[in-house]
């Protein structure tokens, strides 16, 4: 039974790319007759750009992305591609009206990773295409229940299961790491409402105010004319932080790793935004791979990779006073900060690909009534 991977540019530097790199190399490794159908050209993870069953379609993040331009560009070589397909799994929703169209009588999967998966958030369009394409999907796997949550009551669907994103330890250990920067607050992400950055903001500035927090760094793209970007660059000067607040922009894969090991805690106070939600919040489990404790929101994303008091804390979404709280309990108590720090490292040790890949392989099991992990 030969399944199709149907993805968007495999690359490690966005959700989608790196879910579906990732999961792809493991079920190569366990054996699945895979074919992986991507932009080939915008394949970053050059063992699997290199695949030899490796067939090509327009890139959505790169093209027009109203749904019928997206079905119009991509449909023609999707149907190509899935010749001789028993099998598809679409890892990027908005691929999926095409998916359903392309699929015939086969059955597919479709998985929910965050935002484009919320039919009510998109425009009607989109939105009627996308819940007639997860209705009638054999089975939807979430990237955390949080999201897996959401969709139910969106759609109003039930074919959900979780294979959350994971992380390899390994690839953020440092034979001689930076030291620890005492005080230091770190968030890392692009600038957007969802992430929680101005609240973060606010409860550095009262945790500076007493002498508890001294540096605040957000790593990732800051667009300067973002509106969101914006309001935080001028929040920063009306607190008087403009000395103690960073924004670094994009960093190299290195550097970033040096940010999570020299930080103190990291935290992202997710919230919803409109639409907008983080669906996990991998950030948190490379921040623990580093033995660096989090801080994040109940009802979000992040319900999946932290479990509270063990590898980090958890506030209400939206409470500056609970955030700071936190914050300071991690910051000034050094007992607390060290368990937290070791049972980071021992979340990021059981959150592994080949776990994540094994219970899709379970759900491919349950939706399909036979595994897949060995070639016949």
């Amino acid at each position: 039974m030969k399944l199709a991977l149907v993805s968007d540019a495999l690359d490690p530097t966005n959700g989608w790319g790196r879910y579906a790199g990732e999961l792809a190399r493991e079920l190569i490794a366990a054996g699945v007759d895979l074919r992986l159908i991507s932009p080939r050209r915008l394949a970053t993870m050059a063992d699997l750009r290199d695949y030899p069953d490796h067939r090509e379609i327009p890139s959505f993040q790169h093209g027009r992305r109203h749904p019928l331009r997206v079905i119009q560009r991509t449909l023609p070589p999707l149907m190509r591609a899935l010749r001789g397909v028993d099998v598809i799994h679409c890892m990027v929703e908005p691929y999926a009206p095409g998916v359903a169209l392309a699929a015939g009588r086969r059955p597919y999967l479709v998985s929910l990773v965050g935002t484009y998966s919320i039919p009510s958030g998109r425009p009607w369009m989109e939105r009627w295409l996308l819940r007639w394409a997860l209705r009638r999907a054999r089975g939807l796997p979430a990237i955390s229940g949080y999201t897996r949550r959401r969709v139910e009551t969106d759609a109003n669907v039930r074919q959900t299961s979780v294979v959350p994103l994971a992380v390899r330890a390994a690839d953020f250990q440092r034979t001689v790491p930076p030291p620890r920067e005492p005080g230091l607050v770190l968030s890392v992400g692009e600038c957007k409402p969802r992430k929680g950055f101005d609240l973060a903001l606010e409860a550095f500035a009262r945790l500076k105010s007493e002498g508890v927090a001294h540096r605040y760094v957000i790593v990732g793209p800051a667009n300067s004319s973002s509106p969101y970007v914006v309001r935080l660059r001028t929040r920063i000067c009306e607190l008087g932080l403009a000395k103690s607040v960073t924004l670094t922009g994009v960093v190299s894969e290195d550097e970033l790793v040096d940010w999570y090991h020299r930080a103190r805690v990291v935290t992202m106070p997710y919230r919803l935004a409109g639409s907008d939600f983080d669906g996990f919040g991998l950030v948190l489990l490379e921040a623990n791979a580093c033995g660096s404790p989090v801080v994040s929101a109940r009802d979000s994303g992040a319900e999946e990779p932290v479990v509270h008091d063990k590898n980090g804390l958890l506030v209400p979404s939206n409470d500056v006073a609970a955030l700071t709280d936190a914050l300071r309990t991690v910051l000034s108590d050094a007992s607390r900060w060290q368990a937290l720090a070791d049972g980071a490292r021992r979340r990021a040790d059981a959150m592994t690909w080949s776990r994540s890949a094994q219970q899709l392989l379970d759900v491919y099991a349950q939706s399909l009534g036979r595994r897949l992990d060995a070639q016949v």
